[in-house]
């Protein structure tokens, strides 16, 4: 991050600041900076939190948003789907389900974007 910062710093020595080559080159180092920052923090996150994909024992295979706050959600344990209340204070068990939902297919897009963040993982879906 330092060379970033020393590379910045001598390019806007080298051109005058009135220069628009100078803004120009300002602005990518700054653009380039934001990126990279965005790029190490999903990285951190991604490190410190590995328990944000599915795993075998636990999946969360629906959500359905109530409002901004709260949501419905079907897990599967054991072979078993469950339907919970999730808000920000609590968790509640309303329902066992005896015909299991299927899940539903990821598009595309996100699933480029899940093999991106967590590339030793297989992302496709067992039904």
């Amino acid at each position: 991050m330092n060379s970033w910062l020393f590379l910045s710093t001598a390019a806007s020595a080298a051109l005058p600041t009135g220069s628009p080559m100078g803004d120009l080159l300002s602005m990518a180092m700054s653009l380039i900076m934001v990126l990279v920052l965005i790029v190490v923090l999903a990285f951190l996150v991604k490190k410190l939190n590995p328990n944000l994909a599915n795993t075998d024992e636990f999946k969360v295979v629906r959500s359905l948003p109530l409002s901004a706050r709260e949501r419905l959600m079907v897990i599967e344990i054991d072979n078993c789907q469950h339907l919970l209340g999730v808000t920000p204070h609590s968790i509640n068990y309303l329902h066992k389900l005896e015909t299991p939902l299927s899940e539903k297919e990821l598009p595309a897009l996100a699933e480029r974007f899940g093999k991106l963040l967590n590339p030793q993982t297989n992302h496709t879906k067992k039904n």
